[in-house]
């Protein structure tokens, strides 16, 4: 088991918190599930606003702090400044040091000025990710199909790689580099054959184009740009450094499970996988692990230096609460896990493993007579009695371990099932079964089932339902729950043509 540390404190919101955004002089603020704007100074609690609805973001331009609800936008300095009405809806927002851009509920991206006023909307199509960059003014958009476009800061495109009809593909992560390079993942599944790397990381350059693709060995879900590249982390729990323009990779640690998040902290890495956040050194060494009670989905280090953890329960569980560490406090072992090897490996004279003269008296003596025999078996078997009586002993000792063996938990085996393609009707529409009855507890029963939509919202709490979907790549996540409170989840991707 690896070092831990203590956390600083912990802060109990009695919500999911579903954004977040780091202010200024160990300031950060988080929006929940059910509209709460949260503006904390390290675990003291500065503001609670309540919002129309849900957050679904939050980002910080110049002295404000802009919140996308499912209305529109809202901004804050310290008191509301303006409010500006969305009719479809915020999706996704994304923010550069002079503007804002938003991607509403119809496929549009608005441009929005930090006084709230509007500017250029683009209608784009089904956008799944939107992140903007300080360099030149330009942002990278992801759609649902897997294509990309880099547009420029009045929306208009300025590259485009287009996924061909007959083709599947999935950009799970995108960052720009400080010279307005865009390191994007993206995956294909398959469904024709060409050059493509199945899992890669592709380099864009903002005026020359694509310039490199970097194969991988399985699908990205975190990634950190670097001053030669990047760190990635992938869904099999492979952290791997890369540069840009060099093919090899470097394998830094493997983990058991997907990572979440990488920040770059003294010379070093903190990542979250699952339910754990780990300090690593510049050599992928372990310094400390920490455990969370959630599944970890948001990490951000403060001005102050201090480490929020954001994570989500499982479902039908209490909220999480979101925890504050010191990155440099002294990492000790957990009680248990010290083991005094010096002490071991001094002894004592009683054990060690010398014989004492009267051992080497008896050794050196003859044979015993037939009647000195006959004493020792008769003390041989009063010895014996004596052990008959204490197998109860024993048998209880076994019933305890057993008792312990069976107070493991395993958690329960999550499937979503295959992904598969189907074909639409005349209306463009299908209906798809999710089915996730493959799901299985090796040590108990599932409880609870949840499943999820591209955006998050629950549509189902049974092993299958019916869904009615338009042309396009959806995504699906279960998550299934025990009998004793463990989850897990599983990814299924549907598309319609």
């Amino acid at each position: 088991m690896h070092p831990t540390i203590d956390s600083l404190s912990l802060i109990e919101i009695g919500d999911s918190v579903s954004a977040s955004c780091k202010i200024s002089q160990g300031k950060f603020g988080m929006g929940t599930s059910s509209g709460k704007l949260l503006i904390y100074d390290d675990d003291a609690l500065l503001s609670s606003t309540e919002m129309d609805s849900k957050i679904f973001g939050i980002v910080r331009i110049g002295e404000n702090l802009i919140t996308a609800t499912t209305n529109g936008l809202h901004a804050f300095v310290s008191h509301q400044k303006w409010s500006l009405v969305i009719d479809s809806g915020c999706d996704i927002i994304s923010a550069s040091k002079d503007n804002i851009l938003v991607a509403d509920g119809s496929g549009g991206v608005i441009q929005i000025h930090p006084d709230g006023e509007v500017g250029n909307r683009e209608v784009i199509g089904d956008i799944t990710g939107l992140i903007c960059s300080n360099y030149n003014e330009i942002a990278a958009i992801s759609l649902a199909d897997g294509s990309l476009l880099i547009i420029d800061n009045n929306a208009q495109i300025i590259h485009e790689s287009v996924v061909s009809d007959d083709d599947t593909e999935i950009i799970s992560c995108m960052v720009f580099r400080e010279e307005g390079v865009l390191l994007v993942s993206r995956e294909s599944l398959g469904m024709i054959i060409d050059d493509r790397f199945e899992n890669r990381i592709e380099c864009w350059h903002p005026t020359q184009g694509l310039i490199h693709t970097i194969e991988l060995p399985s699908r990205v879900t975190a990634i950190m740009d670097t001053k030669r590249g990047a760190v990635v982390g992938c869904i099999d729990g492979k952290l791997l450094s890369l540069e840009v323009g060099n093919n090899q990779i470097e394998e830094v640690i493997n983990f058991d499970y997907p990572i979440s998040n990488i920040i770059e902290y003294e010379g070093g890495l903190l990542v979250s996988s699952w339910f754990q956040v780990y300090r690593i050194n510049n050599s992928g060494d372990i310094l400390w692990s920490f455990e969370h009670s959630g599944l970890i989905t948001q990490m951000m280090i403060l001005d102050n230096g201090n480490l929020v953890i954001i994570g989500e329960s499982p479902a039908g569980s209490n909220p999480a609460p979101v925890i504050l560490l010191d990155p440099d406090s002294i990492p000790y072992l957990p009680e248990g896990d010290e083991f005094d090897f010096e002490e071991i490996s001094q002894g004592s004279s009683e054990f060690a493993g010398d014989l004492s003269q009267e051992e080497i008296t008896l050794a050196d003596a003859p044979p015993m007579a037939i009647s000195e025999t006959d004493d020792l078996m008769s003390a041989l078997g009063e010895e014996l009695e004596i052990i008959t009586e204490e197998k109860v002993v024993e048998v209880d000792l076994l019933e305890d371990l057993s008792s312990s063996a069976r107070a493991i938990n395993l958690p329960p085996i999550a499937d979503a099932g295959d992904d598969r393609t189907v074909n639409a009707d005349e209306d463009g529409t299908a209906i798809v079964l999710l089915d996730g009855s493959r799901s299985y507890d090796p040590d108990g029963t599932i409880e609870s089932w949840a499943w999820q939509n591209e955006k998050d919202k629950i549509i189902g709490h049974t092993p299958m339902i019916k869904v009615k979907l338009p042309s396009g790549v959806h995504t699906f996540k279960l998550q299934v729950t025990d009998n004793r409170g463990a989850s897990t989840t599983s990814m299924v991707t549907i598309r319609i043509q």
